[in-house]
């Protein structure tokens, strides 16, 4: 089964990995869209961004069924609806037990 793990917004990863700039290109000779940014690091896009990022995209380390593992720029998720859930107040890590 894929996986996606590590998530967060293209903008945190980008922060954490140095990167000043962020891009989605095509390689001409298969025609196959994917990632890079100017430090290096390359990505693979999801379909379903059509070619183009904004500050809602998100970056997860992916490991497919089959192929190499690596990092994916996707829309941010739905999510699934909260079933339940708490709140708590910071703690103070002085009276914690």
């Amino acid at each position: 089964m894929s996986a996606f793990t590590n998530t967060m917004s293209v903008a945190s990863f980008a922060s954490k990995n140095g990167i000043t700039n962020l891009e989605i290109l095509k390689n001409p000779k298969t025609g196959k869209i994917f990632g890079a940014s100017n430090t290096g690091l390359t990505f693979r896009v999801s379909e379903k961004l059509n070619g183009k990022l904004t500050m809602d995209c998100q970056v997860s380390w992916f490991t497919p069924e089959d192929g190499e593992a690596g990092y994916m720029i996707h829309p941010r998720g739905e999510g699934a609806p909260v079933v339940s859930a708490l709140s708590f107040a910071p703690a103070n890590a002085e009276n914690a037990i």
